[in-house]
């Protein structure tokens, strides 16, 4: 009987929980983008629809492109092999790919709503709840005291590593969805939250999280202390900043790196950043502090400032002491501990705090009684509804501060929500739907396995700041990205976590063929009866207590999918399974996507698709 290469079958519903091992990165971006989708896409060089790919759930994609804390890398399985795939920067290639093209982005058709939405904030969380509403047909309007779109990316992120062009990028592909931005507008003085009330059926308070969490120690309040939110927001709106020959900053997210290295940019010959924990505990990917020390920036690791020294009422340097770190925190990390007769000065100029930030809530009206827990609105944490009728929160406004694709990630749930609520319903269920493709051929493509990760192109340090005027070094980018050689050879090492190796019992001989031949060594057959477990393995209950039975145990950790064992066997007892995994709410909205190349090719204005 002749027997078929490749059959497809679709399981609906079905616990997900096994295919764990397959979506860890899409599992891990707020999102849901599925990196590895328009990384199979990139490495064929089909550029646009990984595009397409990348940008479709994610409602800040540019932005995210240059500064996305990237947590999806941290749960790319490459990264247990030799390194994780450069994702972020796979996809700044594909956005800026796209924009040179010149190619139009397809906008969806739109049926219109009655139902007005106001936003208040145009950071990441406002954009996302926009474009997710606006997308559903609902006439949003984004205010913003702002001059511009971007929130915390405009004023918080430096111009040398997020280019103000992403920005309107992101923003304008909101606006043709026909979201209306209302910037230089202040609610509570240009317009009061009740007329807000009174305009539009529902309020998302997306304000984000932009005032400083004031440094308490004696000296703060000497001249010489600015804070980062105002040191960033005054450097990035081209406002005069100055700073001294020696800057401290305190703290160690990414604020701390910003001030460290735009401080450099404007004159500052030595900056230290100090850190209550150890390098470990830093927040901030690798690269981004690889690159805050190679532009000269020391740091200052188990240090905590006790006193802001001055001189004549200016700062003239900053007392610290020793931590030795304790036990774990709220967090999760080590609570550093003072180590007593530590201490030690470091001189400075300038001294910049940046360990936190606050929501400003003075522009809720008294009246409304909102209710408010640690300086924060509370929310439903299901449906992201204040206590007030109407108004919803989320973003860095309701968790404090966090990062831009975390913000933006919260801002999109919050849209389904109020969604639902001006809808009308009161419940959605989420359907998992897996479909299966299983194959006897399986090819990966050639060298991924040996590739090293493709190196970021930067600008040479003598490079990032050619100028003395601070306003050309601080817009002067230090990030190129890749070129198609590069992105190609980088997004060729993905080890195609959809796909997973099969093993037919009913076929399988236990001849050892599939051991023999695995590169990695992470096949093994092993006796029946020295498998150990908290109780009989369901799958082997028949198996147990035969004399001579055998069990094939496959690390699908370790596993690289080259398939030779799929082709050495010689009863086809293994097979390639590739899962696509889809879940769908009643609502309509697919919560998790996966590689839609079938999809896409039958696009219009897409290769393969009709024109």
């Amino acid at each position: 009987m002749a027997i078929e290469p490749a059959q497809e079958f679709l399981v609906q519903p079905v616990d997900a929980s096994w295919l764990q091992c397959n979506i860890e990165c899409q599992e891990a971006c707020p999102v849901g983008t599925n990196c590895r989708g328009y990384l199979n896409l990139a490495a064929e060089g089909r550029f646009e629809e990984g595009y397409i790919l990348s940008r479709d759930p994610n409602p800040v994609a540019a932005m995210c492109s240059y500064v996305c804390s990237a947590p999806c890398e941290r749960a790319c399985r490459r990264g247990d092999i030799d390194r994780p795939l450069a994702i972020r920067a796979m996809k700044r290639f594909l956005v800026e790919w796209h924009e040179a093209s010149g190619i139009p982005d397809v906008m969806p058709q739109i049926t219109p709503r009655a139902e007005r939405v106001a936003i208040v904030g145009a950071g990441p969380a406002g954009l996302a709840v926009a474009r997710e509403l606006a997308m559903k047909g609902y006439q949003c309007t984004v205010f913003d005291s702002l001059p511009y779109g971007g929130g915390t990316m405009l004023i918080g992120v430096p111009a040398f590593r997020l280019p103000r062009e992403a920005i309107e990028m992101d923003v304008r592909l909101i606006e043709r969805l026909g979201v209306t931005f209302v910037y230089d507008t202040t609610i509570g003085k240009d317009i009061t939250f009740d007329e807000l009330q009174r305009d539009f059926d529902a309020i998302a308070i997306t304000a984000g999280a932009m005032d400083a969490v004031a440094l308490d120690v004696p000296g703060a309040d000497l001249d010489g202390v600015d804070y980062g939110v105002d040191f960033m927001k005054r450097a990035n709106l081209g406002q005069p900043i100055e700073v001294g020959n020696d800057v401290v900053v305190i703290g160690g997210g990414y604020t701390a790196m910003d001030c460290s290295r735009t401080s450099l940019r404007h004159g500052a010959a030595n900056v230290t950043i100090a850190y209550r924990r150890t390098r470990s505990e830093l927040v901030v990917d690798e690269e981004e502090l690889g690159e805050t020390e190679r532009e000269g920036v020391r740091m200052e690791f188990l240090a905590s400032p006790i006193e802001v020294l001055g001189e004549d009422g200016k700062v003239s340097g900053v007392r610290f002491i020793r931590n030795r770190l304790g036990e774990p925190d709220a967090s999760g990390r080590r609570s550093p501990v003072p180590i007593e007769g530590s201490e030690f000065t470091v001189a400075a100029q300038t001294v910049i705090p940046a360990v936190s930030q606050a929501a400003d809530l003075t522009f809720l009206p008294v009246e409304a009684t909102f209710e408010i827990n640690r300086g924060r609105v509370k929310v439903d944490p299901a449906t992201y509804a204040t206590n007030v009728r109407g108004a919803f929160a989320c973003g860095d406004f309701v968790t404090g501060p966090t990062t831009l694709i975390e913000a933006a990630g919260h801002g999109k749930k919050a849209a389904y929500a109020i969604d639902r609520y001006l809808a009308g319903r009161t419940d959605v269920t989420v359907a998992a739907n897996v479909k299966v493709t299983s194959s006897w051929r399986h090819d990966m493509p050639e060298f991924y396995d040996v590739l090293p990760r493709q190196h970021i192109p930067m600008v040479p340090l003598q490079a990032r700041m050619p100028s003395t005027d601070p306003i050309v070094n601080f817009n002067t980018p230090v990030e190129l990205g890749y070129d198609a050689n590069g992105a190609v050879a980088e997004s060729t090492r993905c080890l195609m976590c959809n796909y997973n190796i099969w093993f037919d019992p009913f076929r399988c001989v236990l001849c050892g063929a599939c051991a023999d031949v695995c590169p990695e060594g992470v096949i093994h057959m092993v006796d029946i009866n020295t498998l150990k477990s908290e109780g009989l393995l369901p799958e082997l209950d028949e198996a147990y207590g035969w004399d001579n039975g055998g069990a094939m145990i496959l690390d699908e950790e370790r596993c690289i999918r080259c398939a030779l064992c799929v082709k050495r066997c010689p009863f086809d007892a293994i097979t390639m399974e590739r899962f696509e995994l889809q879940e769908i709410s009643t609502d309509g909205r697919l919560y998790k996507e996966s590689y839609r190349d079938a999809q896409l090719a039958g696009t219009p204005g897409v290769a393969g698709g009709a024109r």
